[in-house]
């Protein structure tokens, strides 16, 4: 493989990082919205560990996922790069997508780097769990992983590439129980990078008991109303929402989940030497009729190129490395985790393939932008909203639509791929995001050069990843 060369005072600069490379623990959650916990604002979710975590660290403001959607947005924390140059266009629905091994990932530049790895928890970075690519196959030593989403005592994790029978336990927990058993098992020479995907908030809703009857009808009824309308009228809910208790107790059970692993790095002394991140894969469900879930003052919601389907809770930690109650407004996407892990572990990227996100610790520690080269681009072929794609640059935000072409009839089964990979982008809008969140001010009008030159990049852009993306046929639906 091919890696940046150092100068000398980046080599020394990269030695004294390695000095004091973290443990790694990242924490995914599922369709949890920007305002789904207590220190991102909900006025209603008890989140008390997830807030405490906050209080300890550092939230990421204008922080995303780096698609709409849930399997796209995983490869790219992963591999650094747009779900689409890998192959992921939609979640994990069709048997031929996956992580080729070809791509590298995260686990294997820090396994590479001398890091004890493993994973736990949804995988759904391949249409065909049997048969495809699975953990093992992209740097995790040991890993639990399971399909899909469920609630309680699932029948389908694997461990190490074995079926294991029923688990017993909410997915929250299961995966958790599995990161600490593991860690104790370390001989505590090595760093280690824990990567747990829960399935929480995800459907199905469930929670267990003692958390729904945290949230009795008179405690959540006066946050109902605002919550109906979240993401603004492009979110198309359920008529009849059912047992909000559901959702805002699966929050917290993940919550109280997660509260345990920390309690169990602090009492092991893990925690001062570890990075946590927290974050999510994309914006709220809305489909459901227990779709209780907040964009916060966002529009759109899961599945939207709007902010409300991209941009996440999210909060990072290291005890003396990162300013305890800090907040951070710099614009971060999914794919800036893999390469900025990597930095802090003193590991090297391979280049032999486009990396589309960046380092983006400098930007934590000073506060300010984060220089790249490549524009933030989100793309998703049947996003909801009425747009596809979008960029990008600083406070600015351009959106398209993808026009269909005569060769290229409208995206169902076999006939998705043509539609990527033909379809042209058009019928613009612009916002400026910073003081629109709600993204309703068309400013092209009012920006006309930058709006040109904004229309350009992307072209550019969305022509590279199309063309790099591999080419499926996607009619066979995954197991």
């Amino acid at each position: 493989m091919k890696y940046h060369l150092l100068t000398f005072p980046l080599l020394l600069a990269a030695l004294a990082a390695f000095a004091e490379r973290p443990n790694v623990v990242f924490l995914l959650a599922d369709d949890m919205g920007f305002g789904d916990l207590g220190c991102f604002g909900s006025p209603v979710i008890q989140s008390p560990n997830l807030d405490a975590l906050a209080a300890d660290g550092m939230k990421l403001l204008d922080c995303h996922s780096a698609s709409p959607n849930c399997s796209p947005s995983r490869v790219a924390i992963l591999t650094g790069r747009h779900p689409y140059r890998v192959g992921m266009y939609d979640y994990a629905r069709f048997k031929p997508m996956h992580i080729p091994v070809e791509e590298t990932t995260i686990a294997e530049i820090l396994k590479q780097a001398g890091y004890a790895t493993m994973f736990a928890g949804k995988w759904h970075c391949s249409g065909d769990f049997d048969t495809q690519p699975h953990p093992g196959d992209h740097g995790f030593d040991h890993w639990l992983g399971n399909q899909g989403n469920f609630g309680k005592d699932n029948k389908k994790f694997k461990r190490n590439g074995e079926k294991v029978g029923t688990v017993e336990g909410w997915m929250s927990e299961v995966v958790v129980n599995e990161a600490m058993d593991w860690l104790d098992r370390q001989s505590g020479d090595e760093p280690f990078f824990v990567c747990l995907w829960f399935s929480e908030p995800h459907t199905p809703v469930v929670a267990a008991d003692e958390f729904r009857a945290m949230y009795p009808e008179e405690v959540v009824k006066p946050y109902l109303e605002s919550l109906y309308t979240s993401g603004g009228p492009q979110v198309k809910r359920k008529k009849e929402l059912v047992d909000p208790d559901r959702y805002f107790g699966c929050v917290t059970m993940l919550d109280h989940h997660i509260g345990r692993l920390l309690k169990y790095l602090e009492e092991k002394g893990l925690d001062e030497n570890t990075l946590i991140v927290f974050t999510s894969d994309n914006g709220p469900e809305h489909r459901t009729d227990t779709a209780f879930g907040s964009s916060g003052e966002l529009r759109g919601a899961k599945g939207h190129i709007h902010e409300g389907g991209i941009r996440v809770p999210s909060i990072v930690r290291w005890p003396g490395k990162i300013k305890a109650g800090s907040v951070n407004h710099a614009t971060i996407n999914g794919t800036d985790w893999m390469p900025t892990i990597a930095a802090l572990a003193g590991a090297e990227v391979p280049v032999e393939k486009p990396i589309d996100g960046v380092n983006i610790w400098p930007a934590i520690q000073s506060g300010k932008s984060v220089e790249r080269e490549i524009p933030l681009f989100w793309w998703l072929y049947h996003a909801r909203g009425g747009f596809h794609v979008s960029l990008r640059e600083g406070d600015f935000k351009l959106v398209a639509r993808m026009i269909e072409q005569p060769e290229a009839p409208k995206p169902v089964g076999d006939r998705i791929m043509d539609f990527i990979k033909t379809a042209k982008l058009g019928e613009y809008e612009m916002y400026r995001v910073g003081s629109d969140p709600w993204e309703t001010k068309n400013i092209i009008a009012q920006e006309p050069e930058r709006f040109e030159r904004l229309r350009k990049k992307m072209i550019q852009l969305h022509a590279e990843i199309r063309d790099e993306g591999p080419e499926y046929v996607l009619g066979g639906k995954s197991k």
